[in-house]
């Protein structure tokens, strides 16, 4: 059963993905900038490191999506004035007001996707999808610490479940 979970997790990321991607192109952005824009408006100043560790992707990934934004006028890069190596981000009137279209894109969304779930269970499966959540970042985490070596042994370990 638990390989289904995470087959409708799948099925759900790819629908509102769909949707998201035809809401992103009314507005000139790209598949995942949506991420970047919205974790700038809540972080302020925020640096390329820290940004890249709260979306969980690696730094080049980061790099690219944030110097797009930049051409795209959405978002300003300035040099760290404590550290020149770092460069805080922070979002344009531009930025700031795709932004507030996307929140209320995500609140229709999330209304309409959830509507069939009381208040009790909408804070149930929160609280299951955070437990998830975390133990996916440490095995991200361990992925980019540890050799891919020992990842891909333990794989090898797994006995294949048989399907009812």
């Amino acid at each position: 059963m638990s390989d289904k979970i995470l087959r409708e997790i799948g099925t759900i990321y790819r629908a509102l993905n769909t949707f998201s991607d035809f809401i992103m192109k009314s507005i000139s952005l790209e598949r995942g900038q949506f991420q970047y824009l919205m974790r700038i408006k809540e972080h302020p100043g925020i640096n390329q490191q820290d940004l890249s560790e709260i979306l969980l992707v690696d730094k080049t990934s980061t790099a690219k999506a944030v110097n797009k934004l930049v051409t795209k006028g959405y978002i300003t890069k300035k040099k760290d004035l404590k550290d020149k190596r770092n460069y805080n981000l922070s979002l344009t009137h531009t930025g700031e007001k795709a932004c507030s279209f996307l929140i209320k894109e995500e609140q229709f969304v999330t209304r309409k996707s959830l509507s069939t779930l009381t208040d009790a269970n909408q804070q149930l499966l929160l609280e299951h999808l955070q437990e998830v959540n975390k133990t996916v970042a440490t095995i991200f985490y361990g992925l980019k610490e540890e050799k891919l070596d020992s990842f891909l042994s333990e794989i090898e370990k797994e006995e294949i479940e048989q399907t009812k």
